[in-house]
């Protein structure tokens, strides 16, 4: 293992891992682990110098430190999306918390291995972090190959023939596996008629192909999440948590997705997702707004905050927005009768909050996602 210190990016080798850790007693010990399970890799001891080395290798994965001089690991997490982004990062720390655990994920975080951590961990982490890397790369190139052919735009007739060739090439790996072409014919319609109910309960109106391409999207994007568990049922509960987190509910074409991948019964996924109150069958926004109707909320204006709230937002409570961005919900009790009348958006508590302060705070959140602001 090669050690980043004062020379140049530009000279980096060929790299598996890259390891940020200002301590070598840890990073020699990371050495001999991935040698033995056959992994290349380089240390950097500290953060500007790890994603410089990372900006010229390109590593699958990056094992980075939370504590340490200068840049720390969450500076570098927040970076590395932008520096590679097909690169998957893996926090190792001394000083895990669960919340320094929470907001490492959120950042970008795939795996969380507090020190210390037995060698067979370690190489677990990074193998199944290697898998997700090839996945984000070979979507990258994907969609630069469409990109590239979008540019050309070759004669429509030749599209039509392309096409027909592309095809003949998928049926004759359907008739490898075993697959009639009726089967296959009949496992493409239902997925296209997924699109159009998909689109409908998101209430959006689009074109069969734009239906289409987002489902298969959402297809790849779930098969990312249960390659992190190398597809085994035994992590179902895990990757539904996943699909939870990464589209804020879970929808009925990735959940008969999972259970065909997975080998289990649409029934017991199902099973599943309705039994836990983490799961949502209904769409949800990636921003949950919750006014407290309890008695102490309710004797001190509940009622006005909620139709502040309707009014802002333009729905009802239990109602999400087309665009999937907000949710609004009441709730009975939420812990901090003192501050009555609250309403909390996301984690944070908002006191009586008057119109502008909604309005402020709702237009922090469409200039994040870049959403053109309410007039």
């Amino acid at each position: 293992m090669e050690t980043m210190t004062d020379t140049t990016a530009e000279r980096a080798p060929r790299l598996d891992v890259v390891v940020i850790d200002d301590e070598e007693v840890f990073t020699e010990g990371c050495r001999q682990t991935l040698e033995m399970g056959g992994y290349r890799s380089a240390v950097a001891r500290d953060g500007p110098l790890g994603l410089d080395l990372v900006r010229a290798a390109h590593p699958s994965v990056v094992l980075v430190d939370l504590k340490m001089p200068g840049m720390d690991g969450l500076e570098v997490l927040s970076r590395l999306s932008h520096t590679s982004p097909s690169t998957v990062p893996i926090v190792v720390t001394g000083h895990g918390t669960v919340d320094s655990a929470v907001e490492s994920m959120k950042i970008g975080a795939f795996d969380f291995l507090s020190k210390p951590f037995e060698p067979e961990k370690l190489l677990d982490s990074v193998r199944r972090g290697m898998s997700l890397s090839g996945l984000r790369k070979e979507k990258a190139a994907a969609q630069e190959q469409a990109k590239q052919a979008q540019k050309t735009e070759p004669p429509a007739t030749q599209d039509k023939n392309d096409l027909v060739l592309r095809g003949l090439g998928v049926l004759g790996e359907a008739y490898s596996l075993g697959l009639e072409k009726r089967e296959l014919l009949e496992e493409l319609s239902y997925l296209e008629s997924e699109a159009k109910y998909h689109a409908g309960s998101l209430g959006q109106i689009k074109r069969k192909e734009r239906a289409i391409l987002d489902i298969r999207h959402d297809l790849l994007e779930a098969d990312a999440i249960m390659e992190k568990y190398d597809f085994q049922k035994s992590a179902l509960i895990q990757v539904l948590l996943d699909v939870q987190q990464k589209f804020n509910w879970l929808p009925r074409h990735i959940l008969h997705w999972v259970a065909a991948r997975l080998n289990v019964s649409a029934r017991e996924v199902y099973t599943i997702a309705g039994f836990y109150e983490a799961f949502s069958l209904e769409p949800r926004g990636r921003h949950c707004v919750q006014v407290c109707t309890g008695t102490a909320c309710h004797v001190r204006g509940a009622s006005e905050v909620l139709s502040r709230m309707e009014a802002m937002l333009n729905l009802k409570p239990g109602q999400t927005d087309s665009r999937q961005q907000f949710t609004l919900d009441t709730v009975h009790c939420l812990g901090c009768c003192a501050l009555a009348p609250v309403v909390q958006i996301d984690d944070k508590y908002h006191h009586d909050p008057s119109r502008k302060k909604l309005e402020k705070i709702v237009e922090s959140f469409e200039r994040q996602e870049g959403i053109p602001c309410r007039d």
